[in-house]
């Protein structure tokens, strides 16, 4: 249980949410915002969050609405993942989303919980990535609209208060192949030593990491490389590796040399089914 009071409020607007928001805050109550709950209330058990009042959005239309009229394939930031698995086209979403934590969880982790958490995997940001999709976001000035890889660049970029409304991405990336490899220590369930989708556009192959460094990320750098076919497999996935934005990460589950071994090799992997070849 959580050992601290706090008020609960369930907006119906996320105009009201943000007018609940500001007025908490400069109560100083540190206000949250809540989708499923999941890291919620355990930081909250642990002490290692402390709110005196959590604004549960899932009241809010455009935070659980879903969507594939048209050109466009429109996430709520409140669907729970195993929604998006089930009702999605975009295979490589549903993919990447039924590889993080376990089918119990992810029937309340929410993509906007995942993505805007404080877990710095946020895995469900991959396939968004490489489908260079929109965050909708609500604002005290109004709905704006980022380009995902403006909005999460090593962080997500969102101001004291602003509400991640939905994730847009364009149809057609459902269409495009794909790779998708996540490596663990033991179980499928524990954190990821990494996390790697790739897709295979009209243009190029694009790829995204998670797990490898402290944040997720995509690097148009580091792609301009991998798509070098005067370069072999090998040559590509090893400059990856000897190149990325961050550290690999060190910890209890692995090391980061460990973890470049076998990024190399899944990377070398991906290169093989999407573009083919012997090289």
């Amino acid at each position: 249980m959580i050992s601290y009071d706090f008020e609960y409020y369930r907006p119906e607007t996320y105009e009201e949410a943000l007018s609940v928001f500001s007025e908490k805050h400069k109560e100083g109550k540190n206000p949250l915002y809540y989708n499923g709950g999941t890291e919620t209330v355990t930081y909250a058990r642990k002490k290692l969050v402390n709110t005196g009042a959590l604004i549960d959005i899932k009241s809010i239309p455009e935070c659980t609405a879903f969507s594939e009229d048209g050109d466009k394939i429109v996430y709520g930031s409140a669907l729970d993942l195993n929604y998006i698995i089930e009702k999605s086209s975009f295979k490589l979403m549903g993919d990447v989303s039924r590889k993080i934590a376990d089918h119990t969880v992810r029937n309340k982790l929410s993509l906007g919980g995942n993505i805007c958490g404080r877990l710095f995997y946020r895995e469900a940001i991959l396939p968004i990535m490489l489908a260079e999709g929109t965050a909708i976001i609500a604002t005290n000035e109004g709905i704006i609209r980022v380009p995902v890889l403006k909005f999460f660049d090593k962080k997500v970029n969102l101001k004291n208060g602003e509400l991640l409304l939905q994730i847009e991405i364009d149809k057609k990336h459902a269409s495009f192949s794909h790779y998708n490899e996540r490596k663990e220590k033991q179980s499928e369930i524990d954190y990821p030593l990494f996390h790697l989708a790739a897709m295979k556009t009209d243009q190029n192959i694009r790829f995204a990491f998670s797990g490898i460094c402290a944040y997720p990320f995509r690097s148009l750098e580091l792609e301009a490389v991998l798509n070098d076919k005067e370069k072999s497999f090998e040559d590509r996935a090893s400059y990856v590796i000897e190149n990325l934005p961050s550290n690999a990460r060190n910890d209890m589950f692995a090391s980061g040399d460990f973890r470049k071994y076998l990024l190399k090799n899944s990377i070398v992997n991906a290169l093989k089914k999407l573009e083919g070849g012997l090289k």
